[in-house]
């Protein structure tokens, strides 16, 4: 992963300095339990240069996201925007990752296992400390006429009522940094008065985003704010938002009118290592433009086609001047892309399935918890030695957590349960589906190799987070994971049993919202042994 070329760009115009910068991230513990904090400090200024408070753990990625903060907008009102010669860790996982990103901005990494500035700081960390936010120009002067003009042409096509929030337009420039753009409408049918512009760089980029829709946004609760800003920051994209407010509460130049009320224009870019800002470089000012132009083009030339719910597949070329540089002009590729909408519309199509194809609720015991555990990779090696059913999979290596679905029983279910897993052939995968508008729950279930369908649990949105969770260090693992099947729901192992409980083990994988009925049976290898 790295920086986008035009943020590598915006940094490096940045003076460099000789210091070296200190940072990291500390549980606050005599805080609260749940607070964290990450910064990153300079010793030789005795300056805060970037530090935030969370909820959650600051991971790699928060933590590159304050360093972005603390070169251009640093949190001391005496530091001035610039980049250190070396900055200084104390988690060899952060210098790994921080390595490779900061290379182009010719910033060096090193590892220190005790860094005792931080550990001083972050005693002290709940000392008042300013925000001196400085106004950031949200776009170059020369662009916001030009933008005022040319996204009201935009926000007044009937695009908005023609396309929904999932259908994209792919916009091509090999003249761009990001070649490839895939735009996105938000609220096309503005029910709540606010819409935009979404343009994801790359269709990896894209896919991600689609991704977390099926996958990671049923499950975050409505008050959940902490995870769904975690979601967000790990979009790829441009942003323009159109938000209506009242004429007293204008307070910029960057606004239009449309249908008598009135609009602000708030543009900005999402990546996961720079995280959220509210501005373009003047780059991406005049790609964002480039496109708009485009897709104007574009509509208007091929609105007729979209009648009827139509997705056509067409594929248009511009040649677009230049907003500010008379002499350029761009060639521009406008298409729609039917073949990745069918599969968005196959997997809705699969996903509606579930509910025709049969399930078998009684395969787990009445009387069972359905616990999410991570094994080590030493509890790991000892399994095959101690269950009686045991099915081998592709586990990775250099993993710490190996991710676990535990049914706890008892002894004679558990024991009857996994000869039954092993007479079916093993598990093919598990499988999770997001709430629909009919059912407002997640259905967790596993497909044998036998091709039959059991109901392992459901969940309703709100007591979902463990899944949730667990579904991240699958995640982690590109979809590796163990069923085991365990006694001992009573006594001191009630909800936590030992490995010498778990009569059945079967690696496997987690696909999400997948079912396959209609493939071979594919039975694995069981090792059976009496224990």
């Amino acid at each position: 992963m790295s920086l986008p070329a035009a943020t590598i760009r915006r940094l490096l115009n940045v003076p460099q300095v000789s210091s070296a910068w200190v940072g990291g991230g500390r549980s606050l513990d005599k805080i609260n339990d749940r607070v964290f904090g990450a910064a990153w400090l300079d010793p030789e200024d005795q300056a805060i240069r970037s530090m935030e408070l969370s909820q959650l753990p600051p991971t790699p990625e928060h933590l590159m996201r304050l360093l972005v903060e603390a070169i251009e907008h640093p949190r001391h009102f005496e530091c001035e925007p610039c980049r250190p010669h070396t900055i200084i860790v104390d988690d060899r996982e952060l210098q790994f990752f921080l390595r490779g990103i900061v290379a182009p901005l010719d910033i060096q990494v090193e590892y220190q296992a005790h860094i005792p500035l931080l550990d001083e700081f972050f005693e002290f960390i709940t000392a008042t400390t300013t925000d001196n936010a400085e106004d950031i120009e949200l776009l170059p002067r020369e662009y916001i006429p030009l933008y005022k003009q040319k996204v009201k042409e935009l926000a007044q096509l009937d695009i908005w009522q023609c396309l929904d929030s999932i259908i994209p337009l792919k916009i091509h420039c090999e003249a761009w940094d990001s070649p490839t753009l895939f735009a996105v409408l938000v609220n096309p049918q503005r029910a709540n008065h606010d819409f935009g512009l979404l343009l994801y760089r790359g269709e990896e980029a894209l896919r991600n985003f689609w991704q977390q829709i099926d996958q990671e946004y049923p499950y975050i609760g409505e008050d959940d704010d902490e995870r769904l800003e975690r979601a967000i920051l790990r979009n790829n994209c441009l942003f323009l938002n159109f938000t209506q407010i009242n004429p007293e509460d204008l307070d910029d130049d960057l606004f239009f009118v449309l249908n008598g009320q009135l609009y602000t224009i708030d543009p900005g870019a999402i990546h996961p290592l720079e995280g959220m800002r509210p501005f373009y470089a003047p780059e991406e000012a005049e790609m964002v433009y480039v496109a708009i132009e485009a897709l104007i083009k574009f509509w208007k030339k091929t609105k007729k086609q979209f009648a009827q719910g139509k997705y056509p597949e067409l594929n248009l070329r511009f040649k677009i001047p230049s907003s500010c540089h008379f002499a350029l002009s761009y060639e521009v590729q406008v298409a729609t892309v039917p073949e990745m909408v069918s599969n968005i519309d196959d997997n809705s199509e699969e996903s509606n399935l579930k509910f025709h194809i049969p399930i078998d609720t009684e395969a787990i015991p009445e009387q069972a918890y359905i616990l999410f555990k991570l094994f080590s990779p030493e509890e790991l090696q000892k399994l095959p030695t101690v269950v009686s059913y045991y099915q081998r999979g592709e586990i990775p290596k250099g993993f710490q957590g190996y991710p676990v679905l535990t049914i706890q029983t008892k002894k004679t279910a558990a024991g009857a349960l996994a000869a039954r897993i092993a007479e079916e052939g093993g598990i093919h995968h598990l499988t999770v589906f997001p709430p629909s508008e009919a059912e407002q729950v997640v259905i967790l279930l596993a497909q044998t190799n036998a091709n039959h369908l059991w109901l392992l649990d459901t969940f309703d949105p709100e007591n979902g987070l463990l899944l949730l969770d667990w579904i991240k260090e699958v995640n982690a693992l590109e979809g590796a994971c163990g069923l085991a099947v365990a006694y001992g729901m009573t006594g001191k192992t009630r909800m936590q049993p030992t490995l010498k409980q778990i009569v059945g083990f079967f690696e496997t994988s987690l696909v999400f919202s997948f079912v396959d009925t209609q493939r071979p049976p594919t039975p694995q290898p069981i090792e059976i042994a009496k224990r």
